[in-house]
Order: structure tokens, then C-alpha cells, then sequence
């Protein structure tokens, strides 16, 4: 079966026979079908009109339950991140000592700063995908080898700060 069917088929009073006539309609997501109003649905064959002010309920809960999912999922991923970071501190504190006093060593605590201070705010709920995209590019540039110098981490911490930096946490 059509896992886009099977979805569909989760709302009550839409079986597979249903859900394709949704599909052939170009209702093939919860947000479609929400969109399409009753007046959508009552063009569809075989609906009993008594069922559509279910299923767009039940349509908007999938939909709602979908973005929280999201949401969590990108706020675990950024509580993740946020404690790379943190490691990361630990570990340039106990390598670069004496070092850390220096121009370059500020320059390396002000970029973890800054990228503590994206990831500490809770705003993700603004465009998910911009979210999860700039999530990743900035796991991607934390890659960080152990035995990296100074302005090697420092460079990496800048990379992972404007690509945090596109996703605009502080709106």
C-alpha cells in the first residue's frame, strides 16, 4: 500500500478506497485537506457529509501532532549541538591553558559564546525546514579534530556561528 494511503488512512471514516479518490482530488496531505474546506470534500465521491466535520478535525490534530514532532526533533537536535559546544569549551580550557589569555584565545571564547547564546534560545518554531537545513550545517562544521590548534578551532567555531547565524534563532 501507498504509504501516502496509508497516512490518509489514519482519519476516521476514510478507508483506502476513500483515500485514493483524496489522492486522484490532489488532497494527498493533512494540510491539503484542511485547506480544501468542506466545500473541497463534498466534491468527492462516495464522503458521507456527515463524516467532514470529523475528518477536518481529525486533519488539523495530525497536523498539529506533525509540527510538535518537528519541533521536539529540532530541539533535541539543538540541546545536542549545544553540548558539542560545551565540550568543545572544556576541551580548548584544558589544551590551550595560558593560550586562551592571548588574541586568538578571546577571539575562540567570544565565538563559543555567541554560539551559545543562538542555542540557547528556544525560538525554533520559525521555518522548520530553514531550521533542520541550518541545524545540520552546523553539525557539519563543528567536526572539530583533537588535535587542532587554536585558530583551527577558532575558524570552525566561526563557520558553525554564521551557519547558525542564516537560521535568525533571535527573531
Amino acid at each position: 500500500m501507498d504509504p501516502m494511503l496509508k497516512k490518509l488512512t489514519r482519519l476516521r471514516g476514510v478507508g483506502v478506497v476513500l483515500a485514493a479518490r483524496f489522492k486522484e482530488s490532489g488532497l494527498d496531505s493533512f494540510d491539503r485537506i484542511i485547506a480544501a474546506g468542506a466545500d473541497g470534500l463534498h466534491k468527492i465521491r462516495g464522503i458521507n457529509p456527515r463524516a467532514i466535520p470529523a475528518i477536518l478535525a481529525q486533519a488539523a490534530e495530525m497536523v498539529t501532532e506533525e509540527s510538535d514532532k518537528t519541533v521536539t526533533k529540532e530541539v533535541d537536535r539543538t540541546s545536542l549541538l549545544s553540548n558539542r559546544v560545551q565540550e568543545i569549551a572544556k576541551n580548548v580550557r584544558d589544551r590551550f591553558g595560558e593560550e586562551l589569555k592571548g588574541k586568538t584565545g578571546k577571539k575562540v571564547e567570544k565565538e563559543i559564546l555567541k554560539i551559545t547564546g543562538y542555542l540557547d534560545c528556544n525560538s525554533l518554531k520559525i521555518r522548520k525546514k530553514r531550521v533542520a537545513k541550518g541545524l545540520a550545517k552546523a553539525e557539519k562544521k563543528l567536526v572539530i579534530a583533537d588535535n587542532a590548534s587554536l585558530k583551527k578551532i577558532r575558524k570552525c567555531l566561526k563557520k558553525t556561528r554564521k551557519s547558525l547565524n542564516k537560521i535568525s534563532f533571535q527573531r
